[in-house]
């Protein structure tokens, strides 16, 4: 289980809710205390095999690369942002950033830029502070997005709906 989940190659985390739900059926064999060369039970079975029918799918997804329109030159953009959106629940959390740019025409193009997921840990973790891992992982992802458009000046914002992360009665950062 733990070859096949791994042999995604997601870089991007394009699919990271596909491997997500992968990792959690595996983490919840660990919660069970499977071992490794054990049969599983039959829900895990049950639903190891719906993961497995359902990967081959993922080929068939088409996501555009490009992160800028086509016809508009870089030096023309007017106002280029990184939208980052965090989230989490009992079973995980995450984020996803979004690169929006608005040409000199006045037009707005936002495009999918990176995107990571993460299981919560085993031992059980209060839902305020996986929220705040979410907004300490959307800052991670934003200095590693900076680092890797280091030649365009951008600014961040940083989306949640956790009165936890928010500063103040605000509900944006």
């Amino acid at each position: 289980m733990l070859s096949i989940i791994s042999s995604v190659f997601d870089p991007l985390g394009m699919v990271a809710p596909v491997v997500l739900s992968g990792k959690l059926i595996l983490q919840q064999l660990c919660r069970e205390g499977i071992s490794w060369d054990e049969s599983l039970p039959p829900l895990e079975l049950d639903q190891w095999k719906c993961w497995l029918t359902d990967l081959p799918k993922l080929s068939t997804i088409n996501i555009p690369r490009c992160m800028f329109p086509q016809n508009v030159q870089t030096d023309l953009y007017e106002h280029i942002q990184l939208h980052h959106f965090s989230d989490a629940s009992s079973k995980g959390y995450g984020t996803v950033s979004y690169l929006r740019v608005v040409d000199e025409k006045g037009e707005v193009h936002c495009t999918f830029s990176f995107a990571k997921a993460r299981l919560a840990p085993l031992k059980t973790v209060s839902i305020p502070r996986l929220e705040l891992m979410a907004a300490t992982l959307a800052v991670q992802v934003d200095e590693f997005i900076r680092a890797e458009l280091h030649t365009l000046k951008c600014d961040s914002v940083f989306w949640t709906d956790s009165l936890s992360v928010s500063p103040d009665d605000d509900k944006r950062c």
